[in-house]
């Protein structure tokens, strides 16, 4: 009877492990195309912050904005290391930006208080 009750709990605790695996393989197939779309787009809200950093240091600067940024057209055919690679360098352009702009607003607020 002991051994009845034995193999009754070890089948029950397989049967929770079959199903506990079953699961862990079911998301990772249903996450997929999820990652491939959260990697899409991913990769243009990067190309729009590259565009809009361009653009506005292009402006802060006093010169004229490319055009093909600020229509939004873009190349499709990037990799994911040049994907990385251009997150860092949109990085850099994020704390380039940064600093222009609180160099003009220090500037701009220097020039209000010598004029009040």
């Amino acid at each position: 009877r002991l051994k009845n009750q034995r193999l009754m709990e070890e089948n029950a605790c397989l049967k929770e492990q079959m199903r506990q695996v079953e699961q862990s393989r079911q998301p990772v197939s249903e996450k997929m195309p999820i990652a491939d779309q959260l990697f899409k787009e991913m990769s243009h809200c990067l190309f729009d912050l590259k565009a809009l950093c361009s653009i506005l240091t292009q402006r802060a600067q006093g010169k004229e904005p490319n055009l093909s940024l600020l229509l939004g057209i873009r190349c499709n055919t990037e990799t994911l290391s040049k994907k990385l690679l251009d997150v860092c360098q949109l990085r850099k352009d994020i704390d380039e930006l940064r600093t222009i702009m609180s160099d003009r607003y220090a500037q701009d607020m220097g020039d209000n208080c010598i004029t009040q």
